[in-house]
């Protein structure tokens, strides 16, 4: 009978270990005050196929295999394989903590005790690259899952679990981990390969290539020339992302300034002129709305449509799509530039607001007024960038080490 190991996050325990992992991170596009997550996310799934904000390091997409390997060699089954990969996963944390660099450690400041382990931040990319392999793509929220060994079988690297030609572990692994969490240039081709094979046509194949190597000072993959130059269907998609990106952030700052009129009004005062601040930079955003990515060209029947293929369940968000297009319309009619005093526009982004927070909405309850931050999912949209730019250097620096070049100037 085969074993097998899920990770489901059904249970309150695992709710909460996902909004602290979250919380660990702060990465404020997680934030969804309107209701847009489903739109976002299939933007990014698009653009950056198998990424999250809470992924780090591209190594992570070895190391996790080889902590299962690792007890798969013991012929370990069911909970004792389980339990023997979380001690390999904490070893695994111990040694990189050890290390000079520990950028991206995942356990960096909670140690082996952390909560959430690589594995489950890491099993969605496994699967969509197809470093994991087998039959269980219906695993619920296509955590890594089932399959592992069948009773009295060790399982080796010619199995099913992984992809055959997965680079060996380096030695000592998982005690110590040769390297850290730089890739080995063997390593990197592996990966660019395998994420060249699984996600062609994206921007993530795309900027994998080594003549297109992006930058380390762009805030989001718009501001790459060579993301820009990207051929098509990427280039359209990526344009219709920028164009969102923008013409969204507005709604969000809207809804700030909502929010700090009314912290104004309570009296609080920790937060410093909070309506000021927001009606500044509601401003500014209309003068970038005026010069950037031709929005008053837009057309965003194509973009649904790519959207709706990636999630078909935006077409039922019918709430949410009414929203997004209300606002859209404004904005590329040149309606939202008075969005801060415009009575219908502060409507529609007030009740979209309530409508998705309900009792947790700021505009209505006085407990979460007080303790509002000054800014509550008011970044600009940006696509897990800064995780997926962190992830391409390493791929194109572990490659780059191969190269004569590389080693005369290490030399």
């Amino acid at each position: 009978m085969a074993s097998g190991l899920s990770w489901l996050d059904s249970s309150r325990d695992d709710q909460q270990r996902i909004r602290e992992l979250l919380k660990l991170f702060s990465d404020t596009e997680s934030r969804d005050e309107l209701g847009i997550g489903q739109v976002r996310d299939a933007f990014s799934d698009l653009l950056f196929p198998g990424t999250s904000v809470i992924q780090t390091r591209a190594r992570y997409l070895l190391m996790v295999p080889w902590c299962y390997q690792e007890a798969q060699r013991r012929g370990l089954r069911g909970d004792r394989l389980a339990a023997q990969v979380d001690r390999n996963e904490r070893k695994v944390i111990d040694a990189l903590l050890r290390g000079d660099d520990t950028e991206g450690v995942i356990g960096r400041r909670a140690g082996v005790g952390v909560r959430t382990l690589p594995s489950s931040i890491y099993a969605g990319a496994l699967l969509r690259y197809g470093i994991r392999t087998g039959d269980d793509e219906a695993a619920p929220d296509r955590r890594l899952a089932a399959g592992l060994a069948e009773a009295g079988e060790l399982t080796d690297r010619s199995s099913g679990t992984w992809h055959p030609t997965l680079p060996p572990a380096p030695a000592g692994f998982p005690n110590d981990v040769a390297g850290g969490l730089l890739l080995q240039p063997n390593e990197a081709r592996w990966l660019r390969e395998r994420i060249l094979a699984a996600a062609p046509s994206t921007l993530l194949a795309y900027l994998l290539e080594p003549e297109h190597r992006p930058g380390w000072d762009s805030e989001a993959p718009w501001e790459e020339p060579v993301a820009l130059a990207a051929p098509e269907p990427i280039g359209s998609l990526l344009r219709d992302a920028a164009r969102f990106s923008l013409a969204i952030h507005g709604a969000a700052l809207l809804y700030n300034l909502l929010v700090a009129e009314r912290y104004e009004k309570a009296g609080l005062t920790e937060r410093e002129a909070p309506v000021a601040w927001y009606q500044s930079a509601l401003q500014e955003w209309n003068e970038r709305v005026t010069t950037e990515h031709d929005l008053k060209g837009w057309d965003r029947s194509s973009m649904w449509l790519r959207l709706k293929l990636q999630n078909p369940r935006i077409v039922g968000n019918s709430a949410a799509r009414r929203f997004i297009d209300r606002w859209l319309d404004a904005v590329t009619s040149g309606a939202a530039g008075d969005a801060a005093t415009d009575q219908g526009l502060r409507n529609l982004v007030g009740e979209r607001e309530r409508s998705v927070k309900k009792g947790q909405s700021r505009l209505v309850n006085d407990k979460l007024l007080r303790t509002w931050s000054g800014a509550s999912g008011s970044r600009q949209l940006v696509y897990r960038w800064p995780q997926v730019r962190r992830i391409l250097a390493d791929i194109h620096d572990g490659c780059a080490a191969d190269l004569p070049e590389a080693a005369d100037a290490l030399a």
